[in-house]
């Protein structure tokens, strides 16, 4: 068996390992690992509960699919991490191709009754709506900094780009937000 950590849980690389060695429920304890980070990534790309949960278990699947691929220069996360992005982005890529939704079909709910929920709502809203108008790029480097917590370094390697243009896509993105949200650039 495996040798735990210092803090006595096995290594994403060690439940691998047991996996391929035949140890179901050692990728099972991979799921339960990520599966949260996996699918915040997944709701902050698309922007949907059920289309959130739907891309997470699809990343699973591909790993599952293809756990041997993992080559080991990188985390066994970052790796979860470039296929959610990639499977995200085909997805974005599909909606644009049938983007007929009907205007009239959206229903918006307001928030309940206090100024500060309204005021805060908007903004949230506002921040929303800026942050869908960034280029493709600018927006993954933004959600996997601000939201997931990534490095620099480790948003490179997930969106398969230098650390650099990872740097300068997320400066970017956070320039043309603060255009956007404090000149009221850009949004109606």
């Amino acid at each position: 068996m495996a040798q735990a950590g210092e803090d006595g849980m096995e290594s994403d690389t060690q439940l691998l390992d047991r996996y391929a060695a035949g140890e179901e429920p050692a990728f099972e304890e991979l799921v339960r690992r990520h599966k949260k980070t996996i699918y915040d990534l997944a709701y902050r790309m698309l922007e949907n509960h059920a289309d959130a949960a739907d891309m997470a278990q699809k990343t699973f699947v591909q790993a599952f699919l293809h756990h041997r691929s993992f080559k080991r220069e990188s985390s066994f996360r970052t790796w979860l991490y470039q296929i959610g992005l990639n499977l995200c982005r085909n997805a974005i890529r599909d909606r644009a191709r049938l983007a007929h939704e009907d205007v009239e079909e959206v229903t918006l709910t307001a928030p309940h009754d206090t100024f500060a929920e309204v005021a805060n709502g908007e903004l949230k809203d506002r921040l929303g709506e800026a942050i869908r108008t960034l280029p493709t790029r600018q927006r993954e480097a933004l959600v996997l900094r601000v939201y997931h917590n990534h490095a620099f370094a480790e948003i490179g390697t997930i969106m398969s780009c230098s650390e650099g243009t990872a740097k300068a896509n997320y400066h970017h993105a956070v320039d043309r937000l603060r255009l956007i949200l404090v000149a009221g650039e850009g949004l109606p």
